[in-house]
């Protein structure tokens, strides 16, 4: 029933896409040709969903990249006969390859710098298509040939309309499947939550340049197929105006909606058609009236409507703790850990020497410890004394000055966090962490790992399908939710649970990938006491039924000695006291630095 669902919302914008085309024909000319404005108005806009609305980057080059398209598709069909679609398909590269170069600033700048990265590009890209007059035509522009495909030309408005149509409905159907599956959730997992993002493997830089690159191809492919509609194209036809046209018709419809995207380019575009009578007055009053409605509707028209829709849909009712979170317990069907990793006799962490400064502060001081495997090792002192620093180290967020440090027999302390999940090592965070805008089936399924880019995209449509793999994926990512009691919450919006149910999900996205070890950053961190003796018993239920090691950094004492089996405690960057739980606080020096008692 999902699968028929997600397959609808994808077709559902293409075939209105495609339906709005074929309605155009029942008008004249005129307005059959605002009707082709409109539909590269939607190839606009649905190319800036992903940077706009899924990543949040604002984009000012889009009329450059329309340009490059255009010319590039015109200068291939006038100079050497090149066939249309082939021209198109052409230009669609030459575009990607500019969204690399104006997509490498991503990986270092963000915010209103990369924005301004993005005007320079726009502003370069103009001046060239200006000044090389002897390939360009200059500020006069070329002349385009109508569009023909297989000896047919297509001469009227009418002819062009039903091709825009299905270049507009292609687009957006691209898109959709593109969002809906793996590389869509690594978008949203980005803006939510880089840190998090990098711990399960997804190369930020990497992601961001493959969203410029995305973006730009779908503008470079709109401006290929503008240009004979227009006929003579000029560098102004790609000003920093269509720039800022091609965001504001995100913006307006709905920056993070498909649907967005068609309604914003189809209104905005024909508006000021639809103003002409008015044309002293026409650009204020479309000029205000995208302002109030990007500033009194941020999620934009199209999600102010379904937030109206909402108000008036029959709430579910919904037990906010469902039976199978009460009792957390691993399913039968799920496999423990050592069978999904080469055995090996040593200890899962063993930490020799590590030394961590901050300038003249000592973070980590020469700390040395020992994780064996299958026990729960709990790691306390008081604030500033190092835990998180070393934790930091050990999860790969941070890299030691000094010092050995070993994950299950391999070499690790220069290995960055997103390679530490193959060697069967996760983590938690002290500060939730999880994906809110995701659901927490797509949360865990981010956990599972194998989040590059490349193979983000070649999993897009079996994704949407669930077919082969991306079914493995969802079985196993259910069966985490299942293992922490969540299952039954799967499709929820991860940042509509509770504080404590937020900390099971984590716990889920960390062990879906079935690791050796799990760290665990203050996992009862804000929880109430119920959730607090909830989450108690489902590391020990993990912990044996899965034999899965952990490494708990905790300040709630009373958790870590009802978990753990050995503790230490770290005071001013160094470990000063290591053994049973009942040892370790029995002990004077630890009852003075942590406790504040003396002798």
């Amino acid at each position: 029933m999902r699968k028929r669902t997600s397959i609808l919302a994808v077709l559902a914008p293409s075939a209105a896409v495609m339906g709005l085309a074929v309605l155009g024909l029942a008008f004249d000319n005129y307005v059959q040709y605002v009707f082709c404005l409109c539909m590269v108005a939607v190839i606009a806009a649905v190319a800036l969903v992903p940077l706009v609305g899924y990543a949040k980057i604002v984009m000012l080059a889009g009329g450059a990249m329309m340009g490059i398209g255009a010319y590039s598709s015109s200068l291939l069909i006038i100079n050497f006969k090149v066939p249309f679609l082939l021209a198109v398909a052409v230009a669609g590269v030459f575009g990607a390859c500019a969204g690399f170069i104006a997509g490498l600033p991503a990986t270092r700048f963000r915010g209103h710098h990369l924005a301004m990265v993005t005007l320079v590009f726009q502003s370069l890209g103009i001046i060239i298509l200006r000044e090389w007059k002897s390939v360009t035509g200059g500020a006069e522009g070329i002349r385009v040939p109508r569009a023909s495909i297989s000896g047919y030309e297509f001469k009227d408005d009418a002819s062009s309309l039903l091709l825009l149509g299905v270049f507009a409905a292609l687009a957006v159907l691209a898109m959709g499947v593109v969002l809906r599956g793996r590389f869509g959730r690594l978008l949203r997992a980005i803006t939510a939550s880089e840190v998090a993002s990098v711990a399960f493997g997804i190369k930020i830089g990497r992601v961001k340049v493959a969203v410029f690159v995305l973006s730009s191809m779908m503008l470079a492919i709109g401006g290929a197929v503008l240009a004979p509609q227009l006929r003579i194209i000029d560098p102004e036809s790609f000003g920093f105006t269509q720039s800022i046209n091609a965001v504001a018709y995100a913006l307006v419809g709905g920056m993070s909606s498909i649907w967005g995207a068609f309604v914003g380019g189809v209104l905005l575009r024909a508006l000021p058609e639809a103003l002409r009578s008015f044309a002293e007055y026409s650009e204020v009053a479309f000029t205000a009236l995208a302002l109030l409605i990007i500033l009194r509707l941020p999620n934009g028209l199209v999600g102010a409507a379904a937030d109206l829709t909402a108000r008036f849909r029959p709430a579910k009712h919904r037990d906010e703790t469902p039976a199978a979170a009460t009792h957390p317990s691993t399913p039968a069907r799920v496999a423990a850990p050592e069978k999904f990793w080469p055995p090996f006799d040593g200890p899962a962490l063993e930490a020799t020497g590590v030394r961590k400064t901050y300038g003249s502060l000592v973070a980590v001081d020469n700390v040395s410890l020992r994780v064996e495997q299958g026990e729960i090792h709990g790691v306390i002192g008081p604030n500033g004394a190092g835990k998180t620093t070393f934790f930091n180290l050990v999860s790969g967020l941070t890299m030691p000055d000094a010092g050995e440090l070993r994950l299950f027999g391999q070499p690790s302390a220069a290995s960055p966090a997103d390679e530490r999940i193959r060697i069967g090592v996760t983590r938690t965070f002290q500060h939730l962490a999880v994906f809110s805008q995701l659901s927490c089936l797509d949360n865990v399924l981010i956990g599972l790992g194998r989040n590059g880019v490349v193979e983000s995209f070649a999993t897009c449509v079996s994704d949407l399908l669930e077919r082969g793999q991306s079914r493995a994926r969802q079985a196993a990512a259910m069966d985490a939710l299942a293992a922490v009691g969540l299952q039954s919450r799967a499709w929820d919006r991860a940042g509509a649970l509770s504080v404590g149910d937020q900390r099971r999900l984590e716990i889920a996205r960390a062990i879906a990938s079935r690791p050796r070890l799990l760290l665990l950053d203050e996992p009862v961190s804000g929880v109430d006491p119920e959730d607090e003796e909830r989450l108690m018993q489902l590391l020990r239920t993990l912990n044996r039924g899965w034999g899965l090691t952990m490494l708990l950094i905790e300040h709630n004492i009373r958790f870590v000695v009802g978990c753990s089996h050995t503790m230490s405690v770290m005071h001013e960057g160094a470990v000063v006291a290591h053994g049973s739980p009942q040892q370790v606080i029995g002990m004077p020096e630890v009852q003075h630095i942590y406790f504040g008692k003396t002798t």
